[in-house]
């Protein structure tokens, strides 16, 4: 009788030991990736949304990436392109301890000379928000004196 009690307590001290293993080697897998949803956008004459941009951030702590992914794009393109390169070679050069906020940088250097080589997106999961800056081409000098773009973003994860 001790033999199969004992053999019972074996079994359920395994089994809870392989669920706490499993719970704690998941943990890091969930954390290691991050993603948002941005909305970029022009209030139009009637106050709504227009020229609808929607699009998702995902980093990818392990692999030590950025991916933009362009879901969806106004029907009528009156402002021309999307202006993040979308994809996912963005590479991960600066990250912050909790790993909330992230600096990606991607480099095309494209034939027209007004595009800029480089290209950095900061994105901040844990106030969700994100900046895009580039350098090196022609039209980094212009200043803008109203920028018409409104982002709003939400986190996924």
């Amino acid at each position: 009788m001790v033999l199969k009690e004992g053999g019972f307590m074996l079994r359920r001290l395994l089994a809870s030991s392989a669920f706490a293993v499993a719970i704690i080697s998941a943990t890091p897998s969930l954390a290691a990736t991050k993603a948002m949803e941005c909305e970029r956008y022009q209030i139009g004459s009637d106050g709504y949304k227009a020229e609808l941009f929607v699009y998702t951030i995902t980093a990818n702590m392990d692999a030590g990436s950025l991916s933009i992914d362009l879901t969806k794009q106004p029907e009528e393109k009156k402002t021309g392109k999307f202006p993040i390169p979308t994809g996912s070679d963005w590479k991960i050069v600066w990250r912050s301890k909790d790993t909330l906020r992230v600096v990606g940088l991607i480099t095309d250097y494209s034939d027209n000379p007004f595009d800029s080589p480089a290209m950095m997106l900061d994105v901040d999961f844990a106030n969700v928000r994100s900046a895009y800056a580039t350098a090196g081409g022609l039209v980094d000098f212009d200043t803008v004196v109203s920028d018409p773009w409104k982002y709003e973003c939400k986190r996924l994860d």
